[in-house]
């Protein structure tokens, strides 16, 4: 394991959340396009469970998000927890891209974004948790 962040559910924290994260891939000499990567990820998973896993009276401000990054060989592992109410981001539909931009509901592109950035994605309910796990491939210096 590299680190574990914990941080309250506000809009606020998130920006904190992705220094400290950004600070340690970097001090692990982690790609710049893997550490934007990360970034992306975390900023879109917690404004997610920020703005719409308070349903069910469920106060996002009263919980945590919690992140814990790993490296296995060329794999960086985002393993993304939240307290908010169940929603398994894998079974939102990807958003009609040939559509007209006026034409299009908003969301879903952030979804769509990890997805296609992904190695590998994992969604359980874990008690009153939501977990994912996001793979990401860490290119190595011969790809580079």
């Amino acid at each position: 394991m590299l680190i574990r962040l914990i941080v309250p559910g506000e809009h606020a924290r998130v920006e904190d959340l992705n220094t400290s994260l950004e600070a340690v891939l970097k001090r692990h000499n982690i790609d710049p396009g893997v550490r934007g990567d990360v970034r992306l990820i975390v900023e879109e998973l917690a404004s997610n469970a920020i703005d719409y896993g308070g349903a069910d009276g469920i106060d996002m401000g009263q919980h945590e998000l919690s992140v814990h990054i790993a490296i296995d060989g060329n794999l960086l592992s985002l393993d993304f927890r939240d307290g908010g109410a169940p929603f398994d981001p894998l079974s939102a539909p990807d958003p009609d891209l040939d559509a007209d931009i006026l034409d299009r509901p908003i969301g879903g592109l952030g979804l769509y974004l990890i997805r296609q950035l992904a190695e590998e994605l994992h969604y359980e309910r874990a008690g009153d948790y939501n977990l994912l796990r996001v793979k990401l491939r860490i290119p190595t210096e011969q790809a580079a």
